[in-house]
């Protein structure tokens, strides 16, 4: 029998690892002043509570979520130093080129302060001056690897005369320009936007929408900007099924091009004077609308290797065609169903993007599964245009193809929106992970009733797309212009395989299959060099009639013909039947 004071053993371990648990809770609170604003520099105080051991490493992430490039922010980062809670200088050194590591000597408190310059107005870079201040936070706190999941606290001290903090972190209430983050993921996707921004609000659901406004003209309507965004939001949450957050921001800020999303707030950049035309303001509408999709396709709904994130090195994958370019795709069909663009704008937009992927040499060369995978060493988009692709333009292409054949195969019961929901209830909410690709691929296939292989190889190969076949399935008609350009034509598509050129697509009636050139042909040389995409791309540049020689599997010598630029329209064809009828209807039918 227990002694009637002595507690059971199983709350006694509970107690205990209670207080174990609250003596070793680690507090983090991040202060930036910007005391002399005209020299671009912020200050940071990281205060570090409950720390045990006698070293911890702090690190700068190497990239900032969204942007798909190694961005070294630690370069810009000056005067370094470490001290314990009494302000003891505690020693350090730079172990590696983002890491600072502090022998704290068993001290629990833990104070770094340093500067960080301030100078590329960018979506994911520092920029401060005398007007205003964007804080992209991967560039600006420091993190102890393996501890992300620590809440964070993040206190700002504005230049007098700003009155205006857009962000998504949460305001902590009584406490001033104050603001805190569940962890580290959370403060790492939530920049913040500082100034005398115009802010302006309208709400979903209940669910508060900031927008913060520096760059657009005053002539700009802004009832109808909210008005419209607002349609925007509620077409996307209604596709989805819920508003998956608490509140939201968009950062429309300073002049440029460029935009990133995060998970409950965008940062874009964009020419402001443009919304004085129809056009420019269609143009922003898409804009803004594709960096909001995010916060659905990529956010929540994502690849597994975009999230937990590793903030050292690159997060490759071969999706981004499905996060990116999905997105391309939902920003104009969320504009479509909010009632804010025709059905005619549409295709003739989606009729010009494949026009511009046509028409450009690199879809011979790179897939969207390869573009995806190499972008981490390409500037975030790409590289020699010649050679490569952008799984933006292409997957936004792939998008309405396997919309369309999802709806057909399904007898325009199911579409993409439908996979698309299963992906974000099954592996977002139920499994709280991302998805494989093969995951991706099976419910895409599950609303379609059937396999969809020719639309996947068209994602991962650089095989000539049927375009005709995928539009008339929806009652459309595919036409084509063809006029003279520059350089030569061979009507080959080529990869790089195992190291080796290899021949994966020869267009009909043209010279490459006038010259016996097969798929699956390699190609070890090209007019005696060795053989790459690059050299191949290059010697098109010849003159139609020039001779081409290739040696590999078989010696082959072509003659090059013509090269041509296509025009591309997609309009309604006169003898389209009930079930094209039908799923044109759906497809492009504003929601009311």
């Amino acid at each position: 029998m227990l002694h009637r004071r002595t507690l059971p053993l199983g709350i006694a371990l509970f107690a205990a690892c209670r207080l174990l648990s609250a003596q070793t809770a680690v507090t983090t609170t991040f202060t930036v002043s910007m005391p002399q604003p005209a020299n671009h520099l912020f200050h940071v105080t990281m205060r570090c509570e409950g720390l045990r051991g006698e070293f911890h490493d702090f690190n700068m992430p190497a990239w900032a979520p969204g942007y798909y490039r190694i961005l070294d922010f630690e370069k810009n980062v000056r005067s370094f130093s470490a001290a314990d809670g009494s302000g003891r200088p505690l020693p350090f050194e730079k172990n590696t080129k983002n890491s600072w590591r502090i022998v704290t000597g068993g001290s629990p408190s833990v104070i770094l302060t340093y500067d960080v310059s301030g100078t590329v107005s960018f979506p994911v870079q520092n920029f401060l001056n005398e007007t205003r201040a964007l804080l992209s936070p991967p560039g600006l706190f420091v993190y102890e690897p393996g501890q992300l999941a620590r809440p964070v606290t993040v206190e700002l001290n504005p230049p007098e005369g700003w009155h205006s903090i857009a962000t998504g972190l949460d305001r902590i209430p009584g406490r001033p320009n104050t603001f805190s983050a569940a962890d580290f993921d959370v403060l790492f996707d939530s920049p913040i936007l500082m100034g005398n921004q115009e802010l302006l609000q309208f709400t979903v659901n209940g669910v508060p929408h900031d927008v913060a406004v520096e760059n657009v003209a005053a002539a700009v309507d802004r009832p109808r900007m909210l008005a419209d965004l607002k349609r925007m939001v509620e077409t996307a949450t209604r596709l989805m099924g819920e508003v998956p957050y608490t509140h939201y921001t968009f950062l429309l800020i300073g002049t440029g091009n460029g935009g990133v999303e995060h998970l409950n707030s965008a940062s874009i950049l964009f020419n402001g004077n443009s919304l004085g035309t129809p056009e420019g303001y269609l143009r922003w509408l898409s804009y803004v609308a594709h960096e909001y999709f995010h916060n659905f396709n990529v956010k929540r709904i994502r690849p597994i290797a975009l999230g937990p994130f590793d903030y050292e090195t690159e997060n490759q994958t071969n999706m981004l065609w499905v996060s990116e370019g999905l997105s391309v795709y939902y920003q104009d069909l969320l504009l479509v169903r909010a009632g804010l663009m025709t059905r005619d704008q549409y295709l003739e937009k989606l009729a010009g993007a494949i026009g511009r992927f046509e028409n450009a040499s690199g879809h011979r060369y790179q897939s969207a599964a390869e573009s995806s995978w190499n972008t981490w060493g390409t500037s975030g988009v790409g590289g020699d245009r010649n050679t490569t692709i952008s799984y933006y333009d292409n997957g936004g292409i792939l998008g309405a193809m396997l919309d369309l054949a999802i709806r057909k195969g399904s007898g325009d019961r199911k579409s993409l929106d439908d996979a698309m929901r299963a992906l974000y209830n099954t592996y977002y909410k139920t499994k709280k992970r991302g998805f494989t690709d093969a995951e991706f691929r099976e419910e895409c296939e599950r609303a379609a009733g059937g396999p969809l292989e020719e639309v996947f190889s068209y994602a991962s190969t650089t095989r000539e797309a049927d375009y005709a076949k995928y539009f008339a399935l929806a009652g459309l008609e595919t036409r084509v212009k063809a006029e003279d350009a520059p350089g030569a034509y061979l009507g080959v598509s080529v990869q790089t395989r195992d190291g080796k050129l290899v021949v994966t697509g020869v267009d009909a009636e043209s010279p490459a299959e006038a010259a016996g050139i097969r798929v699956g042909d390699q190609i070890a040389q090209i007019d005696g060099a060795p053989a790459s995409v690059k050299a191949l791309s290059s010697a098109l540049a010849k003159m139609p009639g020039d001779h081409l020689k290739l040696n590999g599997s078989r010696d082959i010598d072509a003659t090059l013909g013509k090269n041509a630029k296509k025009t591309w329209s997609i309009v309604p064809a006169p003898e389209a039947g009930g079930l094209q009828q039908e799923i044109l209807k759906a497809w492009l039918r504003a929601q009311q």
